[in-house]
């Protein structure tokens, strides 16, 4: 095995995919003579829905997958009295024949291993330094399994592998945390290193402000409970819109969200409107199914506006030296904010500034020109047929 622990030492952790380093891992493993047929490699991360990611391998599409289970699996059947349970219990290493199963104590997990084909089942703890205690379980088909040379050699090379997946594991967390709060463009620049304040770039961006109508007075009649309910029914809404539709939910801001739909190699102006535009439109059918819900349920109607803007901004960090935040800035920022604060005032839902309309090339109703503060000269202001 002393060729595995070189490799993991000399070149495995190196490698910046961690599917890569499990899928050679396996195969240096099975160069070595151990006759594994499933690895999976498990640890407990920080995510919104995932409580559990898994690195996993078998013998018969030989590369590796990542597996994510969703939060409450350590409080469902799947893990209690399962081998990961035990391990976590006691911090040793669990094994068993899969020939010599009880059905009165052996967990579920170990006979649908036997069921398919497999002989010997062996589980290792690898303590991280943050006191979690992440498993690796190795599986295999080989007639009278694991010998006992094999289990020591798995066993201490669980000890090299160990601070290779915590690295993976916190670049994980680090990415999730990222994407989970400034969105995945904006957390990418971050990781590449886009990270002191002043760093950033201009780019042009079809831009997007919304919020909620009347907001103060719901929050007024509802209690905390029924508001973050509302709250996070409307931003999903949005979110599963400018998902579909490329864009990137830069923030929240109370009952307020501010996306971009970035200008790149791939995504030319026009299109970066017409999916901003197809975006916005799509979450006003979202919320119209989401009110006639609502409704049945007693719940008060949840009406926004919404202004979609195109135009130069700066993206990037701006702040205090040890506290920024990942933003876009600029006077396309302050029209479009101008823009939705009208969509109260003319009763339209959703409005377009005329340097939007000008990218699609499609004629839309003219709402008016009107003066906004801060905005030199009065500007056209279009909307779309009612739907």
């Amino acid at each position: 095995m002393q060729d595995v622990k070189d490799w993991i030492i000399k070149e495995g952790r190196l490698l910046e995919n961690p599917l890569d380093f499990i899928t050679l891992l396996c195969d240096k493993i099975l160069e070595a003579g151990i006759p594994i047929s499933r690895l999976r490699i498990g640890f407990r991360t920080i995510h919104p829905q995932i409580d559990i990611w898994a690195f996993t391998w078998t013998d018969e599409g030989r590369k590796a997958d990542l597996w994510g289970g969703e939060h409450g699996i350590r409080n469902s059947d799947k893990y209690f009295g399962s081998p990961a349970e035990w391990v976590h219990t006691h911090n040793k290493t669990f094994r068993r024949r899969l020939d010599e199963l009880n059905e009165e104590t052996d967990h579920l997990l170990l006979f649908e291993q036997r069921d398919l084909g497999l002989t010997d089942y062996l589980m290792v703890p690898m303590p991280f330094t943050d006191e979690t205690l992440p498993v690796a379980s190795f599986v295999t088909a080989a007639e009278g399994g694991f010998t006992d040379q094999q289990i020591k050699d798995l066993e201490d090379l669980s000890l090299y592998i160990s601070p290779i997946v915590e690295i993976y594991a916190t670049q994980k967390v680090a990415l999730t945390l990222l994407d989970t709060y400034i969105g995945h463009r904006s957390g990418s620049k971050v990781m590449s290193g886009l990270m002191q304040r002043g760093d950033g770039e201009v780019i042009e961006a079809a831009l997007w402000l919304s919020d909620i109508r009347e907001f103060t007075a719901l929050s007024e009649k509802l209690n905390h409970t029924e508001i973050f309910s509302l709250l996070n029914t409307y931003f999903q809404c949005l979110a599963d819109a400018v998902k579909d539709y490329d864009g990137e939910i830069l923030k929240f801001i109370g009952d307020a969200a501010l996306v971009i739909f970035p200008v790149d190699q791939e995504t030319s102006a026009e299109k970066a409107c017409q999916n901003a535009l197809k975006a916005a439109k799509q979450s006003f059918t979202n919320i119209h199914d989401i009110n006639l819900e609502r409704q049945a349920r007693g719940k008060p109607d949840i009406h926004f506006g919404v202004g979609l803007h195109f135009g130069r901004v700066v993206y990037g960090n701006v702040g205090a030296l040890d506290r920024l935040d990942f933003t876009v800035t600029g006077p396309a920022v302050n029209l479009t904010a101008r823009l939705e604060s009208l969509t109260k005032e003319t009763g339209k839902p959703l409005l377009l500034s005329s340097d939007f309309t000008k990218q699609l090339k499609s004629d839309f109703p003219y709402v008016g020109d009107y003066d906004m503060k801060g905005i030199e000269g009065k500007q056209k202001v279009f909307t779309i047929e009612d739907e």
